[in-house]
Parts: C-alpha cells; structure tokens; sequence
C-alpha cells in the first residue's frame, strides 16, 4: 500500500516542503499577522508553482533546462526583489493588530510570483520526481496535493492558534527576524548575479 502512487506522492510532496525556506517563513509571519486564512493562501500560492512544475516533470521534462548565465540572472533578479519587496513591507510594520491591508488573493498571488521566481523549488522538485518517471502522474500529483494542503493548513493554523498567547512585542520581534531573514536571501540572489556578472 505504502508504493501506491498516492503514498509516494505524499512522501514527495513532505520531502519537499518540510526545509522551512522563504515561503514557510512568509508563512509564519502572515499567519500571525493576519490570521491562519492569509497564511494558507500563501501555501496554496506556492503550491500551485510546485505543482505545475510536477506536471511538466512527469509528463517528460526529467532533467533541467540549459539555462544560459542571462536567464539565471533574471531569475535570480526576480527572485531577490520579490524577496526585498516582501521583507521592506514586514519590516515597515509597527503596529501588530490585524493585518486587513493584505487579501487572500494578494497573498496567494504574491506567493505563487515569488516562488515561481526561485529557481530552488524547480531544482528540488526535479530531483525528486526524477526517478519517477513514467510513474502514475495524476497519482503522484494528487499526493503532493495532500501533503502540501496538511503541510501548510497544520503550519498556518498552528502558528495561528498561538497569536492570541503572544505578546503585541514578541509578534514585533518575530517581524524583525522574519524580515532580516529574508532579506538575507534576497541578497544572496542578488549576490549571485553580481557573482555571473564579474
């Protein structure tokens, strides 16, 4: 039972998403400051970019394109703007009620452009389903969809269960860290193509 397609579907999907990245950490910061909802559609924005990156895999992709230097600069380019973009509007913050200013629709579209703007989750997602080539696609794809829903309606909601036991600084705090961290990525995108450029 455990080599069904869905099962191994599943266990894909979770090897994926357990490394908590910049889209978990985006995660955590909207869930506690607008609620588990924004927080799930965050989720559900990358998981659509993952997912059709599955689908493209299993359908006879199998390896990654030649990118040459030029497309792996504008995507490191898109990358480490989205991610400053995102870490400028948590760091800008100061007040720690609700935040209204942020819809379903706007979180799940700002996620699924900024993950589809990594290259990392294209990498990941082709080691993974690689060997699995010629498997039961709708399988495979159905279990990544089950994990990634667990996966992020367990990470939103826990994370929001806990807003109302934490103080109004510590939800400052966690802003800060958020936004240092991925801001740092950002800059390491951006690095990157310095690095291409030199």
């Amino acid at each position: 039972m455990s080599d069904t397609p869905l099962f191994v579907g599943l266990a894909l999907g979770f090897s994926i998403l357990t490394p908590v990245g910049p889209m978990g950490l985006l995660c955590i910061q909207r869930s506690f400051a607008a609620g588990m909802r924004i927080g799930f559609c965050t989720g559900l924005g990358a998981t659509t970019v993952q997912l059709g990156y599955g689908a493209l895999i299993l359908l006879g992709l199998g390896s990654l394109p030649e990118w040459s230097g030029a497309d792996e600069k504008v995507t490191d380019i898109l990358s480490g703007v989205f991610l400053l973009l995102a870490a400028a509007r948590i760091l800008m913050r100061r007040k720690q009620g609700r935040d209204a200013s942020l819809t379903p629709l706007a979180a799940y579209l700002s996620a699924a452009a900024l993950h589809a703007t990594a290259p990392m989750p294209l990498v990941l997602t082709v080691s993974r389903l690689s060997p699995h080539l010629g498997g039961d696609a709708p399988g495979l794809l159905g279990g990544m969809l089950l994990a990634a829903l667990l996966w992020w309606g367990c990470l939103s909601g826990g994370v929001a269960l806990l807003r109302p036991w934490l103080r109004p600084q510590l939800l400052l705090w966690l802003n800060q860290v958020v936004g240092m961290m991925l801001t740092a990525h950002g800059t390491l995108a951006l690095a990157r193509v310095r690095g291409f450029m030199s």
